[in-house]
Order: structure tokens, then C-alpha cells, then sequence
């Protein structure tokens, strides 16, 4: 019962009878004339195309995007051009094509001064190797869910397989960052990597478990060990299963949010239980395509996926090109740090006519549905004052051609250890804040998040990378404006809880997380309570900056009486107005006076100025509408303080919670 010592790519426990890819299968090949070489070469390319494009429908945001980076190399006539080439004129067979245009496309990367690129050989070589051995005889099948071994694996080979036969990932070659990886990751498959001379310590049908707590895999263990390991397989499986079904339905304070790629992954998100979208990477439309997506393709997608949240935020993040993210049209020049270079806003501001261009499709969109726009990398106070110009300059243009549109409101990105020392100018000026723990930590701990071996050094719970995300929030919350993370932190249990103790307002991750999410959020906030004595649905924050008075001082009956229901007021330090719970819009009144929201199992109503009825929407500006759903801290309505005290009424704001029963803001026309 040998154990080996192995590297954790993607935790998790597995246990099953080993499927062994076997590296080469073209010693048994007997090629034909260059014209059925040539033929076997397109058959094979096309059959992987559709085996890929198919495996895209159930792939999670990240996994969509490796399977199409496998789609543009088939589509890319420099690789399969020197395969043909190959077969025509060195007389080659397909499967030596292949590998010979495999390796002339990683030199070409080895020859880049990027780590990323370089690392990307990996899963060049693993790609051809899934053709070859479509070439050869075809790709092997397990019969049953197994544990997928080989010398390296392509996330082709993964696709086509199929991620429910694939209980956990045994290879040589690999590393955290690869591919296969980010695949196995968003298909929640356990993935070890690291055992050398894999296909002579592992056979077909050997029984391996993958040890999650030691970073090993036993071999053919003894009977009752496998007993057991079937049934916390059994276990897990359930688990998950009751997890599910837990979750829905499932009320938290938190927010919990989906990441998407593309815009059909939108479909079906508000069913799962997703709040919103926290995060829509635009950047997928610039990275597939041989030129720049048009303002037309641009608009298609994000109203698409705006119009599928019925009435939910979707949050689209401005083109995050640059460092381990490049355009092949987008002539970047090459960077000693690409890290530290032109990438996120810093690219958008240098190609203007680029980023006005998907401006104006985002604000056609918010025409649409609730969309927001959110600014990548911003590191000084001017970065945000550009973006906010060049939305200004999108709108007019908008405004001349007579085109729908809507300015959305625009958030930023927290992910340098500069934003979190400005935050509180830049919350002046955003409307949210997105903290993106994977860059904040890389830049924090100065550690290169792509190089390997680095594993250790790039931790997202370091202490000085949390009192980062809490400064954020504290600076945030000062100005009333909400605190989501997008990052992968956001999908860790471990994580989850240090962020909601922290205070951030949502968690946005991978579909796939949704339920298991909301369900640990669910557990932190009940603790949360026991700590305290509260219940967890307690908390409503105050809607304005101002002066408390309480219900008794209220200089109206209606309210200092109770007559609605419990209520304090607030005398307005200025005009802005915050939702005081997360929730659902129920009511707006039709002279934008107040606002109603079901959140924590309660109805709220808000309501601006006493007898303001009476001015008939003067003054007043809602942003919001009914059946939306709103963070606490969300700027809902503005008013004006001062013509409102013209025209002879007091601008003081009430907090009212409804009675039992009275269920409308507009049950009082005050």
C-alpha cells in the first residue's frame, strides 16, 4: 500500500479506481499519404472543436474561458497551418504534426519575457497531446467516475471525458496556475500533481485515494480503507445535495453574488439564488476575437445578461487587459513586469476611442436592466475623475445619435495597496467598492501570484492583507457606500467568515459556489448573533449622514405616535439617501417622497421630508425601482435639502418600521 508524496492544485477528496491517459499512443500509428494524413488532421480538429464547444455549456465562468483559449488555438491558423504544412511538405504523420507545431508554438512563448506566457506551454503541450490521441485512435473513455491520471492532462481531454466521471486529477506535469487547474477548480474536482514517473507507479484500475489533508495519493490501499473511503465519498456527495437544497431560499445580510465570463452564463442565476451579478469580465469579449468587439457586440452581451437578473445588479467590469490577459490585435508592447505595467484602466485610458466605445454599449445596457459599471486596477484619486469624464462623454454622445441609455452608477476596484490608503477620497466620488483579493494580496505581499513555487508566500488570510479589506470597508461604510469581494477569498469558507466579520456587505464567486456560500454566510451571522445577543436580521443603518432624533421628537403625531410603526428620524446632513437595510423595492411613490423595502423579514419604509407629498416630485430623485434589489448603504433617492426648506416644509428623513399589516409606503400620503 505505497503512499506518495504529491502537490495540492485543487483541495478536496477523492477516492475511485485510476483511469491512466497514456502519454503517447502514435508508437502504434501507421500513417497514410500526406492527403489521409492531411484529412484524419481535419476531422480530428473538427471533432475536438465540437467536443470543446459542447463541454462550454456546463463550464463555470473561469472554466469557459480555458475551454475557448483551446478553441482559439484550433482556430488559429498558425498552429494547424504548421501541422499542414508538416504533412504536405516533411511528409509527416498528423500525430507528429502535431506535436512539431506543439513545439514551435512554445518556443515562440518561451521566447516571451512573461512567466504567465512561458507557463502556458504546459497546457500547449497538453492540448496537442488530447489531439494526437484523437488522431491515433481516439480519446479513451472511462466506463465509470474515476480518477483521471496521466503524465499531463489537457482541459480538452478533461471536457471531452466529462467533468461528472471525473471524481479527482492525478498528474506528473502541473502546477495551481495551469489550465487543467482552473478547470478542475471550477468543476470542484480534487486535483494533486508532482508525482514523478506517474505511469509507472500507477496502473489502470489501481484504487487510488487523493489525501486532501497531506498533499499525497495512496495506491491500492487495503479493503477496509477503501470501505471507508467510499462512504465519505457517500458522505460528500450528500452533503452537497443537502447543501443545496438548504440554500434555497436561504435570507443573509450578505449579499451573495455570482462571477460570470460571458453573458448567457446569466441565464437561470436569480433560480440558483444568486442576489446579482458582482462581477460580469467583459474582458472575454476583447480576448477571443481576431479585432476589437464592436459597440453593437458589446451592448448584445451586456443586455443580455442585465435583461436574465430581472431587475437584480449586474455589476460589468470595464476591460481588464494586460498582465496574463493579452488581445492578439492589441499591440501592447512586450514588459519586463507586466504585473507592474500597462494593464486594467491604465490600458482603457490609453486606448480612448477603445474604452468609449465599451462605455457606450454599458450605458445603452443599464437602459435595460440594473447594471453598473466597475473600474478595474484604479490606484489615484485622477484615474477615477477620467473614467467619470469619459462617462460624461459617452452619454452626450449617446444623447446626439437619440439613442436609449442610462448613466449607471460606477464603483472601483480595490486591489492595490494604494486604493486601500485613498480609499476614503475615492468613496467620495464611487459608488461602491469591489475588492479583488487575488491582486490586493499579490501587491500587498509582493508576490508574483503566477509564479510557481510561490504557493506558500501567497496567502489571502495574511494578517496585513485582511487589515487591508478592513480598511476599505471602514473607509466605504464612512461614506455610506457597499463593500462587495470578488475575489477568491469570497469563496472560501475560512475566507467567507473573516470578510463578513469584517463587515463587507456581499461575497460574489463562481456559480457553482452559490449554495455552499450562502449557507456558511447563514452560520457566520447566526454565530455572529449568539456572540452578541442580536438577532442576525437586526440592523438597520441610518439612511443619511445627519442628526438622530428620536420617534417621541418627531414633530409629526403619525410618526412620533407610532402610528406606522416603530420610526427615527434624521436631520440631513445633505441630500443623499441610503438604503437603511438590504432588500426588495416595494414601493416607490409616484412624487419620488419615499421608498419601501422588504429586508430581514420586515417591511421599511423611507420616507424624505414631512407633507413633501405636497411638492408633486419637486426636489426629489429616485434611483431605484420596484422589484429591484438593493444593498445597505445603496444610494436610492437624493433630495434637496434647501428647496425643500424654500417651499416650507421640514427635509427631515424617517426610518419607519411598517406594523404588522401595513405593508405600503403610501399608506399615509405625507
Amino acid at each position: 500500500m505505497p503512499r506518495y508524496e504529491c502537490r495540492t492544485a485543487q483541495k478536496g477528496f477523492a477516492a475511485g479506481k485510476a483511469f491512466v491517459i497514456r502519454p503517447d499512443r502514435t508508437g502504434e500509428y501507421r500513417p497514410g499519404d500526406p492527403v489521409e494524413e492531411a484529412a484524419r488532421l481535419e476531422t480530428a480538429a473538427t471533432e475536438m472543436k465540437r467536443r470543446l464547444t459542447a463541454g462550454k455549456k456546463d463550464a463555470d465562468p473561469a472554466g469557459a474561458a480555458v475551454i475557448d483559449a483551446e478553441i482559439l488555438i484550433l482556430d488559429d491558423e498558425n498552429f494547424l497551418g504548421s501541422a499542414r504544412r508538416a504533412i504536405r511538405e516533411e511528409r509527416l504523420g498528423a500525430p507528429d504534426a502535431v506535436k512539431q507545431a506543439a513545439e514551435k508554438l512554445c518556443e515562440k512563448l518561451m521566447e516571451s519575457g512573461q512567466d504567465y506566457i512561458r507557463q502556458r506551454c504546459e497546457d500547449v503541450r497538453g492540448f496537442a497531446a488530447g489531439l494526437t490521441a484523437l488522431i491515433a485512435g481516439g480519446l479513451e473513455v472511462p466506463s465509470e467516475p474515476c480518477i483521471l491520471a496521466g503524465s499531463e492532462l489537457s482541459p480538452g481531454q478533461i471536457t471531452m471525458i466529462g467533468p461528472e466521471m471525473i471524481r479527482g486529477i492525478l498528474t506528473e506535469i502541473g502546477s495551481p496556475t495551469s489550465h487543467v487547474s482552473v478547470l478542475a477548480g471550477n468543476y470542484g474536482i480534487p486535483y494533486l500533481y508532482g508525482l514523478e514517473n506517474l505511469t509507472e507507479k500507477v496502473r489502470q484500475q489501481d484504487y487510488l485515494i487523493l489525501d486532501p489533508d497531506g498533499d499525497g495519493v495512496w495506491v491500492n490501499p487495503p479493503e477496509e480503507k477503501i470501505r471507508e473511503a467510499e462512504a465519505r465519498q457517500e458522505e460528500i456527495r450528500e452533503a452537497r445535495e443537502k447543501q443545496q437544497k438548504q440554500a434555497t431560499g436561504k435570507v443573509t445580510r450578505t449579499r451573495i453574488c455570482a462571477n460570470i465570463s460571458r453573458a448567457e452564463e446569466a441565464d437561470g442565476l436569480p433560480e440558483k439564488g444568486a442576489d446579482g451579478i458582482g462581477l460580469f469580465r467583459s474582458e472575454l469579449l476583447f480576448l477571443n476575437g481576431a479585432e476589437a468587439p464592436s459597440e453593437e457586440e458589446q451592448f448584445g452581451a451586456y443586455r443580455h445578461a442585465a435583461e436574465a437578473m430581472a431587475g437584480r445588479e449586474t455589476v460589468i467590469r470595464t476591460m481588464d487587459i494586460g498582465s496574463d490577459k493579452h488581445a492578439a490585435w492589441l499591440k501592447i508592447p512586450e514588459e519586463i513586469n507586466p504585473a507592474l505595467g500597462l494593464r486594467g484602466l491604465r490600458v482603457s485610458l490609453e486606448y480612448r476611442e477603445l474604452f468609449r466605445s465599451q462605455l457606450r454599449a454599458m450605458l445603452r445596457a443599464a437602459a435595460y436592466g440594473n447594471v453598473r459599471i466597475m473600474i478595474p486596477m484604479v490606484a489615484s484619486e485622477w484615474e477615477l475623475d477620467e473614467v467619470l469624464k469619459e462617462i460624461q462623454t459617452a452619454s452626450e454622445e449617446l444623447e446626439r445619435r437619440g439613442e436609449k441609455f442610462r448613466i449607471p452608477e460606477t464603483g472601483v476596484m480595490i486591489e492595490t495597496p494604494a486604493a486601500v490608503m485613498i480609499a476614503p477620497a475615492l468613496a467620495e466620488k464611487a459608488r461602491f467598492f469591489s475588492i479583488g483579493t487575488n491582486d490586493l494580496t499579490q501587491y500587498t505581499l509582493a508576490v508574483d501570484r503566477e509564479a510557481r513555487g510561490m504557493e506558500r508566500y501567497s496567502n489571502p488570510m495574511h494578517e496585513a492583507v485582511l487589515r487591508m479589506i478592513a480598511l476599505a470597508t471602514e473607509a466605504a461604510h464612512a461614506k455610506h457606500i457597499p463593500v462587495a469581494v470578488c475575489g477568491e477569498l469570497a469563496g472560501n469558507p475560512e475566507g467567507a467568515e473573516q470578510l463578513i466579520r469584517i463587515g463587507v456587505d456581499e461575497l460574489s464567486v463562481s456559480p457553482a459556489k452559490l449554495a455552499a456560500v450562502r449557507n456558511r454566510a447563514a452560520e457566520i451571522e447566526d454565530s455572529m448573533a449568539q456572540e452578541t445577543g442580536k438577532d442576525r436580521n437586526e440592523g438597520i443603518r441610518s439612511p443619511a449622514e445627519g442628526e438622530l432624533v428620536p420617534m417621541a421628537e418627531i414633530p409629526d403625531p403619525v410618526f412620533s405616535g407610532g402610528v406606522m410603526g416603530e420610526c427615527v428620524g434624521v436631520i440631513p446632513a445633505n441630500g443623499k439617501i441610503y438604503a437603511p437595510v438590504s432588500g426588495t423595492v416595494t414601493t416607490v411613490a409616484a412624487t419620488g417622497h419615499a421608498v419601501s423595502l422588504r429586508g430581514n423579514g420586515e417591511e421599511i419604509l423611507v420616507h424624505a421630508g414631512l407633507d413633501t407629498v405636497r411638492l408633486k416630485g419637486e426636489g426629489f430623485r429616485v434611483h431605484v425601482s420596484e422589484g429591484e434589489h438593493v444593498k445597505q448603504g445603496q444610494l436610492i433617492m437624493e433630495m434637496d435639502p434647501e428647496l425643500i426648506r424654500a417651499r416650507g416644509f421640514n427635509p427631515m428623513i424617517i426610518v419607519v418600521r411598517m406594523s404588522q399589516g401595513d405593508d405600503s409606503g403610501e399608506k399615509r400620503n405625507n
